[in-house]
């Protein structure tokens, strides 16, 4: 008699599929922090640090002098910092995200995007409780609590997806010039600090600069998340229709890259 193997339903190969990220994601924690669990908290402290030091840092420069709308500057710049560190840490990253698990490519279910996806999802989820535990700290301390903290997950979620897009980008040019690709990963982050809106937002400045800023997403998922923490106290401005632009260009044409390179990256 034949022993014929059934494929594999709908449902089971998604349970499959997250069995492999969830994998992934405690092989990435166990990689960055060891296996013990208190070194998992530096998933969380390391943005949450450099978010209270540029927040901190900032307070005490301006001094007493107040923000545009009168918004609580602590917390302008503390989740701002902290969002743009998402960015920043995803694509800075992105380029060893294969020699960091180049073993696991032999398991016929592992491949070069379930190892980019979990990295994503596990820092895009540590940066949204992050945020989650500041705004809930902010709005106690100062009684300044988010209008929309859904929209500002919702931003999160946004970054973190335009990130890994550009992220794919740089680990699929790391097959043409590996040494030259990681070295301009970080750079390329600093860069993008200008055109981020992470220490301004849009209708603070001159018209003319509006319009060159606005044609960079990140201004626009900053503008996005600044509206669920402040509110109509903010004239946000963004298109959503153009950002999501940006994140289906940005993923698909790293997802066309990485299939170029493959046979590049995988030798």
């Amino acid at each position: 008699m034949l022993d014929i193997q059934r494929e594999p339903s709908l449902l089971e190969a998604i349970q499959s599929r997250l069995r492999v990220m969830v994998a992934l994601m405690i092989r990435e924690l166990h990689t960055r922090f060891g296996r013990e669990n208190l070194g998992y908290i530096w998933l969380f402290v390391e943005p949450a640090m450099l978010g209270l030091g540029v927040a901190v840092w900032q307070w005490l420069v301006q001094g007493s002098a107040s923000m545009p709308g009168d918004l609580n500057k602590f917390s302008f710049f503390l989740v701002g910092y902290i969002l743009f560190y998402l960015f920043r840490t995803l694509v800075g990253r992105s380029p060893t995200g294969l020699a960091s698990n180049f073993q696991l490519m032999y398991h016929s279910r592992v491949t070069i995007e379930a190892v980019m996806w979990a990295r994503t999802v596990l820092d895009t989820a540590a940066v949204a409780v992050c945020i989650a535990v500041f705004i809930v700290l902010i709005g106690i301390t100062f009684g300044d609590w988010p209008a929309n903290p859904l929209q500002m997950m919702l931003g999160v979620a946004f970054m973190g997806l335009l990130a890994h897009g550009i992220g794919l980008l740089f680990l699929a040019a790391t097959a043409i010039s590996p040494g030259i690709t990681e070295r301009l990963s970080h750079p390329f982050t600093y860069i993008s600090i200008p055109f981020s809106g992470m220490f301004y937002m849009a209708w603070w400045l001159p018209g003319s600069f509006q319009e060159v800023l606005l044609w960079f997403p990140l201004l626009h998922i900053m503008e996005f998340v600044r509206e669920g923490q402040f509110g109509r106290r903010v004239p946000a401005t963004y298109d959503l229709t153009f950002l999501a632009g940006w994140i289906i260009a940005m993923n698909f044409l790293g997802l066309v890259a990485l299939k170029a390179a493959k046979p590049r990256l995988e030798t």
